[in-house]
Order: structure tokens, then C-alpha cells, then sequence
């Protein structure tokens, strides 16, 4: 083999060689990807199994307090229900409504303890403070917590004199209320409040909503009346 040939012939071999190194690298390069991407997988796993482990268990507890403390809101003791029992009642402390929303504020038991929190404030006359709580437990996954919730913040909006606000609030109470049953009761809410706010065909358009029914609905006659009263005819 002449000096040109071997030259030529070692070229082919070290080409050959950086080819393969290439090859290597590039395959070293993919599994270390491999890698980060599995790695990155696993926290993501972690952090939801953790988060939903954390969830549940927020939930339970939180469910656990309002049940102590819902007997004393049942019962009426509305002012011992928002701020809860001094001492413990056997060996278990009962936290109020007010705490427990806002400890565990996003978890659906913490929303409903809102709720309630609200309708014990607006009772009492405190419809300033209802709204916060009435708020925060619009943001309940629950439709009827939701609907209670939307309908509270109405009524606080309503003794605020506030009743263009009110009414579109009932209505989004009313929308809720068509998939449970009761949404005619939170629309005629909504078209009184249309018309004490001056709005009288928004305030026709549901009384003639409620008027038209096909189902029996306790607000069909006071449907009827709003017709009449803002000088509509029956059909």
C-alpha cells in the first residue's frame, strides 16, 4: 500500500472515529434530557400528590369545626356562632364561623362557613360585614353555597339602596337556581329590584319570564302584579 493510501485510508478512519464521538455525544446529551425531563416530572407528581393530600385533609378538618359549631348557629346563638365558644366543650376547642372562613378559606367547608357567617351577620343587622363573607363564599364549587351566597351579597346590596346591583346579582342566583329548582323565586327578587331601580322593561321582561312558567311557581302571581303595577297586560 503506497504512503497515499495509508494517509487517505487513516483520514477515512478518523472520520469515521469523529462521527462515532458525534454519535456519542449527542446520545450522552438525549439521556441527560431524559433525565431533567423525569426529574422535573417527578417533583410536578410530588407537588400535586401533596398538594391533594394537603386538600383533603384541610377539607376534613375544616369540616370537622363547622360541624362544632353549627349547632350553636341552628339554635339561633348567632353571636357565639360567628366568634365561637370560650374553652373547649369536651376537651374539643369550637372555633367561630368567622375563624374557621378564614383559616380555611379555600376549602369548600371554609366557603360554607362563610356563607353562614353572612346570613348571621345579615340577621343581625351587620350587612356591611355580611358582604365580605357573602363574597368569599361565592367562590364555592357547591351551587347551592354559591346561590345562597350571590343572593346574600343581593340582600346586602338591596339595603344599600343599591338596586340595579342587587338585581343582577339575583339573576345570577337565578341561573344557578334553574338547574336546582328555584329560579323563579330569585327572579322575581331581581325584577323587584329592576323596578325600584327604574329599569321597567328589564323588570317586565322577567315578571313576563315568571308570568309564562309552564311549571306551578309561588311568584307567578306576584309576577302578575308587577305586570299590572308597571302598566303591562296579561296574556
Amino acid at each position: 500500500m503506497s504512503d497515499k493510501e495509508i494517509l487517505e485510508n487513516n483520514e477515512e478512519v478518523e472520520n469515521t472515529v469523529e462521527v462515532l464521538s458525534d454519535a456519542e455525544a449527542q446520545r450522552k446529551r438525549m439521556i441527560q434530557f431524559a433525565l431533567a425531563g423525569l426529574a422535573v416530572l417527578a417533583v410536578l407528581i410530588g407537588g400535586f400528590l401533596f398538594y391533594r393530600y394537603t386538600k383533603q385533609n384541610t377539607e376534613k378538618e375544616a369540616a370537622l369545626k363547622l360541624s362544632r359549631i353549627r349547632p350553636f348557629y341552628d339554635a339561633g346563638q348567632l353571636e357565639v356562632a360567628l366568634g365561637g365558644v370560650s374553652g373547649t366543650i369536651r376537651g374539643e376547642s369550637v372555633v367561630g364561623l368567622t375563624a374557621i372562613s378564614s383559616q380555611f378559606g379555600s376549602s369548600e367547608s371554609g366557603r360554607l362557613a362563610a356563607l353562614y357567617a353572612g346570613n348571621a351577620l345579615s340577621t343581625l343587622g351587620r350587612y356591611s360585614e355580611a358582604e365580605r363573607y357573602f363574597d368569599q363564599a361565592t367562590a364555592a364549587g357547591s351551587d347551592i353555597t354559591k346561590m345562597g351566597a350571590l343572593a346574600g351579597l343581593a340582600s346586602c346590596r338591596a339595603t344599600g339602596n343599591q338596586h340595579e346591583a342587587a338585581a343582577k346579582l339575583y339573576e345570577e342566583a337565578s341561573a344557578i337556581g334553574a338547574k336546582l329548582g328555584d329560579e323563579d323565586r330569585y327572579k322575581l327578587f331581581a325584577a323587584l329590584h329592576y323596578e325600584k331601580a327604574g329599569q321597567k322593561d328589564k323588570a317586565l321582561t322577567l315578571y313576563r319570564a315568571i308570568a309564562g312558567s309552564p311549571e306551578f311557581s309561588e311568584a307567578v302571581n306576584d309576577a302578575k302584579a308587577g305586570i299590572i303595577r308597571l302598566g303591562g297586560t296579561l296574556e
